[in-house]
């Protein structure tokens, strides 16, 4: 199938497009970045290259700002407008040029939920948070949904943290235990939800070749871990232990602002839809994954 992949310079859409070329599939990426290794077209914030809209079956939409940065009113403007306007851009030009287009498929978040700790476990129909985390996947939610205007099969890939080598929450997090200073944060008892890459590409994949696959599924494994657990067996891949105490949250929120909710908060996901629709995780279990990836 021939496919238009937005975000394809990030992480997640270069391996990705990889794996999609690999299995016949024609990836057209769309990026504002000039260095990648796949054939690329580049667009502007209201402007996009027709000709990527040729013959086209289905649309990939990762494109979006990184959360890791500064939190202020203005970029937090741009994390929303990154996802939104741009999918909004998207669906005029196939609107416009009048694409048959089989299916538009989303990044979205595991915070839609709501970035706190909670006894539940989310599954996709529960009702969406009240932060701005949640508002951010609620608007790129509908954003997406706006593609059945056109007939298209809509699907969100709701991702927690996904745990690759060359991530940079991951190296963040793996600096400091592997020199012994690993400590963790808050109260250590948040739910880390994860998923490890290879399995959330080919969710992405089996979202693309699944024509029964429609709505909003949660990309995370059954095991669920909390963020003591989780620090706990990344020093012990990594040859160490934890010694330090955990450091208070309230000195967590004076270095990282407002996004020290991305670590000091944290629900378990409920994932029987993506494992009903017939997917099976290669890596299971935490300790499955650090193997892989230390």
């Amino acid at each position: 199938m021939n496919i238009l992949l937005t975000g394809g310079s990030g992480l997640i859409g270069d391996e990705l497009a990889k794996k999609l070329i690999d299995r016949g599939h024609n990836v057209r990426i769309l990026t504002r970045d000039s260095d990648l290794n796949h054939p690329y077209y580049q667009w502007s914030k209201n402007k996009i290259n027709e000709k990527v809209f040729e013959d086209l079956d289905g649309i990939i939409h990762l494109a979006g700002a990184p959360l890791m940065k500064s939190w202020s009113s203005k970029y937090k403007k741009e994390i929303i407008d990154s996802r939104v306007e741009t999918a909004n851009l998207l669906l005029k030009y196939i609107k416009d040029l009048n694409v048959n287009l089989k299916f538009f498929i989303s990044a979205s978040g595991s915070s839609y939920y709501g970035q706190k700790y909670s006894d539940l476990i989310f599954e996709e129909s529960a009702k969406a948070g009240n932060d701005f985390l949640a508002e951010v996947c609620v608007l790129w939610e509908k954003a997406a949904e706006k593609f059945t205007e056109v007939n298209a099969r809509v699907v969100c890939i709701r991702t927690p943290l996904v745990l690759a080598k060359n991530a940079d929450s991951f190296k963040l997090m793996k600096m400091p235990t592997q020199i012994g200073l690993g400590a963790c944060l808050g109260k250590g008892t948040q739910w880390s939800p994860w998923i490890h890459i290879d399995d959330l590409c080919e969710i992405y994949i089996k979202a693309v070749e699944d024509e029964i696959m429609q709505g909003s599924y949660n990309a995370t494994v059954s095991e669920h871990i909390n963020h003591q657990e989780f620090m706990e067996k990344l020093a012990f891949h990594l040859g160490h232990k934890i010694h330090l105490p955990n450091i208070p949250e309230t000195l967590v929120k004076i270095g990282m602002g407002e996004k020290a909710c991305l670590i000091l908060e944290g629900a378990r996901l409920n994932n029987k839809k993506i494992i009903a629709a017939g997917f099976k995780f290669r890596f299971e279990t935490l300790d499955q994954a650090l193997k892989n990836i230390v």
